[in-house]
């Protein structure tokens, strides 16, 4: 293993040649050290929105050194700090994440969580894919065979009909956007995803897209839908059948020009002719500039399955697809302190006014500061009893600690109301009798000196009994849930780590799960259990862990 760099002290995990291996480059010094949840351990690449990192999640405990695979690998996508320091970007990042949550296809890589961590990361994780972009196939390899078109055409305009089922589009599809994997390829980088019924991304004046692979509507301004993204999709196969994109390269104002204005390049598209003319007949729909001319992402797909798309990737390819997929490598073994830094920077923070936490904290010291002065006036009163003014201190101090003013501290907005428990502390002890009674006849008291020196009362003893909360304040068996440490929705029929850990903490909170426990599957009892959670803390109550959810599960 190498030597690890001081500023980024878990990068030592990969060598050179696992970097190569993976298709990753090393972390720069200004690179973040963790994002959200994950370990952050080499880059992956950047674009006009942001950074994509190789990174990998923190396990419970990592105190000693262990194996993990490609598998356990993620891509984690932070956005540029100008976008993520405006506070409408962040909002409308926010629905088009949730948009993204929405597809579940073969063809596209699985969203695992999101957030705005505590380093100020507006960030998104997605699977890592153990394979090779496009483009790197194509600048590797050279062209490749109508048949592996074919294919392209198929799993691609699948994914894409996927994509605009749920009603979003993607804006941004091109060959560095396509993954080769070991089971298909896959579409990725949501990060620039437009969902159908939102408006453009023009506050930030970001221009969303790469001209090459526009559609004319989309390089002219105007409204798009999926047929954009057939038209990309157009571009990309014919790139992948001849190395050369149909509007050729320069600037990007000529190449919009030529996008919007003329056709797709005669050389390009008669190549294609020569070998396969009837994929050159689809290419050529799809790049129609008419929208309404092309055809449906479905039917593409359909198009391309009867034309006996390759079952296999071409033989390089498909060894270094299998070289990456069967990658592994050893943790690094982090120090207790490092690995409760990460997990804490993973765990969802409540938003909470700064000028609420910093009264909350004072309040909470001069209670501290107040119960401390209370008790060491007790303390000196009984163990120094002949110590001159200690029964003054010790009556001052029990009227202070009994003052209802000391506790500030306020009550955490998820909190369920439930009823005090009452306490069993013991009955105050007596005071002794004084040792020298007052002088009189028959030991009777002067009226005179009772009035002016009123007969001293039996000291009490107040036991302080901190407000009951509903929540035990010693234990909290729920943090020992580590399934899953993100804020991703999750919902009736989902099935995996983000089901354990909601699963898990509803069990350890006591609430009922049904009888299959912790398994990984979302079904009626843990809706049930979660809509009970959300009734009890005041939530929203619709039985699916989202935003608000999130950190009222993990909470105090």
């Amino acid at each position: 293993m190498p030597e690890t760099d001081p500023a980024h002290p878990w990068t030592g995990e990969l060598t050179a040649a696992d970097l190569e291996r993976l298709g990753a480059q090393p972390l720069r010094r200004s690179d973040p050290v963790t994002i959200g949840p994950y370990r952050v351990l080499a880059r992956l690449g950047g674009g006009g929105m942001g950074r994509l990192f190789l990174g990998r999640a923190v396990a419970a405990d990592e105190s000693q050194s262990a194996a993990y695979t490609a598998r356990d690998l993620v891509a984690v996508k932070v956005i540029r700090p100008e976008y993520a320091e405006d506070a409408r970007f962040r909002r409308r990042f926010d629905r088009e994440v949730e948009a993204v949550r929405r597809v579940h296809g073969r063809y596209t890589a699985e969203l695992l969580g999101s957030g705005f961590d505590e380093d100020e990361h507006l960030w998104m994780a997605t699977a890592y894919v153990p394979g090779l972009s496009l483009d790197e196939a194509v600048r590797r390899h050279g062209p490749l065979p109508a048949p592996v078109v074919w294919r392209l055409a198929a799993e691609i305009g699948q994914a894409l009909a996927t994509i605009a089922a749920a009603g979003i589009v993607h804006r941004d599809l091109k060959p560095s956007n396509v993954l080769l994997g070991a089971d298909g390829a896959r579409v990725i980088d949501f990060g620039v995803v437009h969902t159908a019924d939102a408006s453009a991304l023009t506050t930030t004046g970001q221009h969303v897209g790469t001209p090459a692979y526009m559609s004319p509507e989309q390089a002219g301004g105007r409204d798009v839908d999926a047929a954009s993204d057939v038209f990309s999709l157009g571009s990309v196969l014919a790139l992948t059948a001849t190395g050369q994109a149909p509007f050729g390269e320069g600037s990007t104002g000529g190449v919009i020009h030529r996008v919007i204005y003329e056709p797709p390049s005669t050389e390009v598209v008669d190549r294609v002719a020569e070998s396969a003319p009837e994929l050159a007949g689809l290419i050529r729909r799809c790049l129609d500039k008419d929208p309404d001319a092309r055809p449906a992402p479905e039917r593409v797909a359909e198009v391309a399955r009867e034309h006996d798309p390759a079952e296999e990737w071409p033989d390089p390819v498909a060894e270094l697809i299998a070289s990456r997929a069967g990658w592994c490598g050893r943790s690094a073994a982090v120090s207790p302190m490092d690995q409760l830094t990460v997990l804490r920077r993973g765990a969802p923070q409540r938003t909470v006014k700064e000028a609420g936490r910093r009264k909350g904290r004072r309040a909470m010291v001069l209670g501290a500061v107040a119960m401390v002065v209370a008790v060491v006036a007790v303390v000196v009163a009984f163990v120094v009893p002949g110590h001159k003014g200690a029964q003054e201190a010790h009556s001052k101090a029990t009227v202070r600690a009994a003052s209802p003013t000391v506790s500030h501290t306020p009550t955490p907005t998820h909190r369920p109301k439930k009823h005090p428990t009452p306490s069993t502390s013991a009955p105050p002890p007596q005071a002794p009798p004084a040792a020298n009674p007052p002088s009189g006849g028959g030991g009777d008291t002067d009226p005179t000196h009772a009035a002016s020196e009123p007969k001293p009362q039996p000291t009490k003893v107040i036991t302080i009994t901190p407000k009951p909360s509903g929540k035990s304040s010693k234990t909290r068996p729920w943090t020992s849930c580590h399934y899953y440490s993100g804020t991703a929705l999750t919902k009736y029929g989902d099935k995996g780590e983000r089901v354990r850990e909601v699963q898990c903490i509803l069990r350890a909170r006591g609430y009922n799960i049904g009888p299959y426990g912790v398994d990984g599957d979302f079904g009626d009892d843990t809706r049930l259990a979660v809509r009970q959670f959300q009734q009890d803390y005041h939530l929203g109550v619709d039985g699916i862990v989202g935003e608000d959810t999130w950190p009222a599960l993990r909470g105090a």
